[in-house]
């Protein structure tokens, strides 16, 4: 299957539409238009039974909980869609006979492992992984939208643990198909959606009353954060990348970490969980508080000047009023069991911005 550029006529409207050439192994050639709301097979592909699902991963990686898929007249799938549909791991329980191998696709799979107590477990990791430090020693099987699945699979895993957090990450959920690899897909797009997951993983690995465990600190964590909420919310800008700009949409977790940070994300009425802006979207936003937590940089990388001395954002007054700060995306983009750090963080900037009024 080969990405094409985006395509045009009836899905121009639709900003995340991919078009998909597909080449079958007599050497034919079909085609797939993938977008949001609604998906176009060729009748070739409508007859492999893989379709469906490689579908549906690819409209997860994107934030969406639904699937539209037609060839034609004909309806190959449509209505709710969810992570769990991709599992493939066997469940454990308390009592089952837990996995000894484990190899985790995402810094947050990792920490969620980590969080349950049998880091001891995990055999591999994804490259941008960084967390507990033990993972230093582990085997890096590259980077996370592009890790080497054949490698992987010779460490003979009992259950991976993939991820749907970051469009293009579909391509490993469907490789590790490929290769009959168990496996555990974890999309979370709000906090009640990573305590499930905790729980979800917990059983297949075992540890139930682990699980139980973590999602309570949470929870008060959660509870602590909302009782010191006060006042109308700030209006909130989260810059995911600064070339092209992304931020969070509709269907992100971002949206609740913000809200309990006291404030409330000024594009979270865009479809899709990662979107792209420009510019004079966002002069137009009018955000009073600005973030800048670039996927894959360091913290004590960030530079919220840049975003201060940026083409078009001359009239954006939250930089020229210096609300711009930096957010350790080692919270804020990995939503797993540290994820509340970043409110927690918003929440001490929104103070401080609305203090010096």
């Amino acid at each position: 299957m080969k990405r094409e550029a985006r395509p045009g006529g009836a899905w121009a409207e639709d900003p995340r539409a991919e078009g998909f050439e597909l080449r079958f192994e007599d050497g034919t050639v079909g085609d797939l238009v993938c977008g949001l709301r609604q998906q176009e097979s060729c009748a070739r592909a409508s007859k492999s039974p893989d379709l469906i699902r490689a579908v549906t991963a690819w409209l997860l990686a994107r934030g969406q909980r639904s699937i539209e898929l037609r060839c034609g007249a004909r309806v190959l799938a449509r209505g709710a869609i969810t992570p769990e549909d991709l599992d493939t791991a066997d469940d454990a329980g308390d009592g089952g006979t837990a996995a000894s191998k484990v190899v985790t696709l995402a810094p947050s799979n990792a920490e969620l492992v980590d969080a349950l107590g049998i880091f001891d477990r995990v055999v591999a990791t994804e490259d941008s992984s960084d967390h507990p430090p033990e993972i230093k020693s582990l085997p890096k099987l590259g980077p996370d939208l592009a890790p080497d699945l054949d490698r992987l699979a010779s460490f003979e895993p009992a259950v991976v643990l993939s991820s749907l957090t970051v469009p293009g990450m579909e391509r490993n959920v469907v490789g590790l198909d490929a290769r009959e690899i168990p496996q555990l897909v974890l999309a979370p797009r709000s906090l009640d959606e990573v305590m499930a997951d905790v729980r979800r993983v917990g059983f297949v690995l075992g540890v139930a009353a682990a699980a139980d465990t973590v999602i309570e600190r949470m929870r008060d964590e959660r509870r602590a954060l909302e009782r010191r909420r006060e006042g109308p919310p700030a209006r909130v800008y989260l810059e995911w990348w600064p070339r092209p700009m992304f931020t969070p949409g509709a269907d992100c977790y971002s949206n609740e970490l913000i809200a309990l940070a006291g404030g409330v994300n000024v594009f979270a009425h865009r479809p899709g969980a990662s979107v792209e802006i420009s510019a004079a979207d966002l002069v137009n936003a009018s955000p009073e508080v600005c973030f800048v937590s670039w996927c894959g940089v360091p913290a004590d990388k960030l530079e919220p000047a840049r975003l201060r001395r940026r083409d078009g954002l001359e009239q954006l007054e939250a930089a020229s009023r210096g609300r711009v700060y930096p957010l350790d995306e080692r919270f804020s983009g990995r939503p797993g069991p540290r994820m509340l750090e970043a409110a927690r963080r918003m929440e001490a900037a929104i103070r401080r911005a609305r203090a010096g009024d």
